[in-house]
């Protein structure tokens, strides 16, 4: 039996005639729910278009989603397009409950931070690779920049194969799709266009590679170890009925879809942090020369850096990448005195807490000393989400921490940068997720390295991927 409605709705958001707050949400939306929060408290109602959400934010709703969040809320509906589009019935993203947890353990080990420890030879590797192809003091696009040097770290060390031949489709695609069928911020006729159809076939065409390359028997691939894609094809032979065939391609494809709008958007962010901070640069640079040691950066190194880790916090305080997630009602609840009822559309509005002077003074300011032990902002209870809340937060968290420091840490050790123009100011594109404009670019104004230096580290680097001895026993062949 439903529960009856006991509390009157919530406040509704001021909005235009007919497209509601759409234009609103469409701009800088986690500052939009920042100021909705402000003006009428942690629960409100907006609407974009025909769609009407209820949307909880503050700290008391990441605390209620990470505490009841299992039982109250649903993230199919939301998801279910993205798995139909890619083919699957459905996909961890669109997963909840037992099914959920279990898929989630079954791609735990590939997506963990000791994972990405073990590959980090890799991690500098391609990363030095893509700084040395960056013309000298000629304008490089930002975001595509990052973007190429993250998906390609992540297809390899999650996928056993580098996607490079494959990037621009992977862009032209998965943003295409996550806008159209998830956020809904463009038409879905845009899937149907020749050039998204073209790229969805170069995107079958790399799943059948990635598949193709991992069905091989252990003896045919006996350098390789047990990677992401290992395991969930082992999942998928022990148990056909839990992950079918047809939902093996979003899952198998996941790594190289994670890298575009998550790790790659917020290097992209930092990057531009740091080149407008000139100090912060300084130091982290410091920091970089110091923790280098026989050309790379060691697990130990990495987990001592500090500037780094604290310029990566702020910068995922400030541009968060999920501002928010939506979700389903399924049981009927109470929230900051309104009945939420069973079947509304909800926005967990998770990153307000970032932008609050409570929480953190001069929210505006891009801060460092933030999460030093005297003051650690961001430890208070619900105030810090930066890769969500609740069942569904992020599985790779940790995984993305460590490509983040590395990645950034390599980039300033290898080269001197500046913004192109100096006076940019960012602009944030909203679709399908935030991240950095095209007009972002910047150029290399000096190598910091000789070829020498970096041609023996690239050897050196090669030479320890080749020595690394397997941590995983592979699969075992599929019959």
């Amino acid at each position: 039996m439903t529960q009856a409605i006991t509390s009157p709705a919530p406040p509704a958001a001021p909005g235009l005639p007919l497209v509601g707050d759409a234009f609103a949400m469409a701009g800088n939306v986690g500052r939009f729910f920042t100021e909705q929060y402000l003006r009428l408290g942690p629960v409100f109602r907006v609407q974009a278009l025909q769609r009407r959400f209820t949307v909880l934010a503050g700290p008391e709703a990441n605390l209620f989603v990470t505490r009841q969040g299992t039982t109250y809320l649903r993230s199919r509906e939301f998801w279910m397009d993205f798995d139909w589009e890619m083919g699957a019935g459905r996909s961890l993203l669109s997963m909840d409950g037992a099914e959920h947890a279990r898929m989630r353990k079954a791609q735990k080990t590939g997506y963990s931070r000791s994972f990405a420890l073990e590959r980090l030879d890799d991690v500098i590797g391609i990363t030095r690779g893509e700084v040395a192809a960056w013309p000298l003091d000629e304008p490089v696009p930002g975001l595509y920049a990052l973007q190429r040097i993250v998906t390609d770290q992540l297809g390899t060390i999650a996928a056993g194969i580098s996607p490079r031949d494959y990037l621009d489709d992977i862009i032209v695609y998965v943003r295409t799709l996550l806008a159209a069928r998830v956020t809904r911020q463009r038409p879905a006729v845009l899937l149907r266009t020749p050039r998204v159809r073209r790229a969805r076939e170069r995107i079958e065409e790399l799943y059948a590679k990635v598949r193709a390359a991992h069905e091989r028997a252990p003896d045919e691939r006996p350098d390789a170890d047990a990677d992401l894609v290992d395991d969930l094809l082992a999942l998928h032979h022990e148990d056909p009925q839990f992950l079918p065939e047809t939902d093996l391609m979003p899952a198998v494809l996941g790594p190289f879809i994670a890298g575009l709008d998550t790790v790659a958007s917020t290097c992209a962010f930092m990057l531009y942090a740091l080149l407008k901070h000139p100090d912060l640069l300084e130091r982290m640079t410091a920091e970089a020369d110091a923790s280098f040691t026989d050309a790379t950066l060691t697990p130990d190194s990495l987990r001592r850096l500090d500037v780094t880790h604290r310029v990566a916090l702020e910068t995922l305080r400030m541009y968060p990448i999920a501002p928010a997630i939506t979700r389903t009602v399924s049981n009927t609840f109470e929230f900051a005195g309104y009945t939420i009822p069973a079947g509304e559309q909800v926005i967990v509005a998770t990153t307000v807490p970032h932008h609050l002077e409570r929480h953190f003074p001069e929210p505006g300011r891009f801060d460092i000393e933030r999460y030093t032990p005297a003051r650690q902002e961001h430890r208070q209870p619900g105030v810090f989400a930066p890769f969500g809340a609740g069942p569904h937060v992020c599985l790779g968290a940790g995984f993305a921490e460590v490509a983040i420091a590395a990645t950034m840490t390599t980039i300033v050790r290898e080269a001197e940068l500046a913004l192109d123009p100096p006076d940019y100011v960012l602009k944030i594109s909203p679709a399908p997720t935030p991240s950095p404009d095209d007009r972002f670019r910047f150029r290399v104004v000096r190598r910091r390295r000789s070829s020498a230096e970096r041609d023996g580290r690239l050897r050196s680097t090669r030479s320890g991927q080749a020595g690394r001895q397997r941590h995983r026993p592979a699969r075992q062949a599929a019959p």
